[in-house]
């Protein structure tokens, strides 16, 4: 039991440190203006695929490039290929400015990408392949998790408790529409022992969580605040939502639970046959 304690805190302790590590070294200016300016780019294209204007974001963004490149005008000025880029950017600024489409402002963030590129400027590749690593990530933890409740809980005594309660379940209901009165008061009078035994499912199955919560917080705190603002996954379609809005766009958040629940119930199936 104590090593199942131990291990998710070396882990997300070592996880943890990786992902500060990197923080620490986005922290630069230089490429906390480049990470900025890409996600004011895509927070353009999020504006324009829930029906808004890109307009605001794009203002923003223009400001921003001019920020990154300033300090290397003579570098640019040095070489045709980057007044070529140069300028090409400078162009769909003004002209996403008149009208904007999804596809104009995404060759925009290629062209600035390009232009990082050339000037040895570049973002971490937590950042760049967020997809692959937040993927990663959920696919890790979800393992992790299913590992420890393998252990921690008594699963025969798991699958015999869901039997029992099935089948009790399963006959009052049968006694219900049938209208077997004498059944059914029979029934009811074990019902008393059926909630403990529920109380008892709820108890094992909780009991893991005592092991990885705490660094399981932990761990996503720091994630949340890394991956803060950035679009990590594009929908390939718009989702209307009730209460939240239109829906086009991963941030770490939602795409985690998407991998995490969707590899959890992967591992559960495979290692504990739930």
């Amino acid at each position: 039991m104590r090593r199942l304690l131990v291990c998710p805190l070396i882990v997300v302790f070592l996880l943890a440190s990786f992902a500060m590590t990197v923080g620490a070294e986005e922290a630069e200016d230089e490429h906390e203006t480049y990470k900025g300016l890409l996600q004011t780019v895509d927070s353009s294209i999020i504006s324009l695929r829930q029906g808004g204007s890109a307009s605001g974001s794009l203002s923003q963004a223009r400001t921003l490039y001019n920020s990154l490149v300033g300090p290397y005008e003579n570098e640019i000025n040095n070489s045709t290929e980057l007044i070529e880029i140069d300028n090409r950017i400078t162009q769909a600024f003004n002209s996403l400015q008149q009208s904007a489409t999804e596809e104009n402002i995404r060759a925009l963030r290629s062209d600035i990408s390009l232009m990082a590129s050339e000037l040895g400027i570049g973002l971490s590749s937590i950042y760049e392949y967020a997809l692959f690593v937040v993927l990663g990530i959920g696919i890790f933890v979800s393992l992790l998790i299913t590992l420890i409740t393998r252990r921690v809980v008594n699963w025969e005594r798991m699958r015999e408790i869901k039997a029992e309660v099935s089948a009790f379940q399963k006959e009052l209901r049968e006694a219900q529409r049938k209208r077997d009165m004498k059944s059914v008061h029979k029934l009811q009078q074990d019902q008393k022992r059926i909630m403990s035994l529920q109380g008892t499912m709820m108890k094992e199955n909780f009991k893991p969580t005592l092991f990885y919560i705490v660094p399981y917080f932990i761990f996503w705190f720091i994630l949340s605040g890394i991956y803060a603002g950035w679009v990590v996954a594009w929908l390939p379609f718009r989702l209307d939502l009730p209460f939240f809005g239109t829906w086009v766009s991963c941030g770490f958040l939602s795409w985690y639970l998407l991998t995490y629940f969707g590899f959890s119930q992967m591992w559960r199936k495979l290692l504990i046959r739930d």
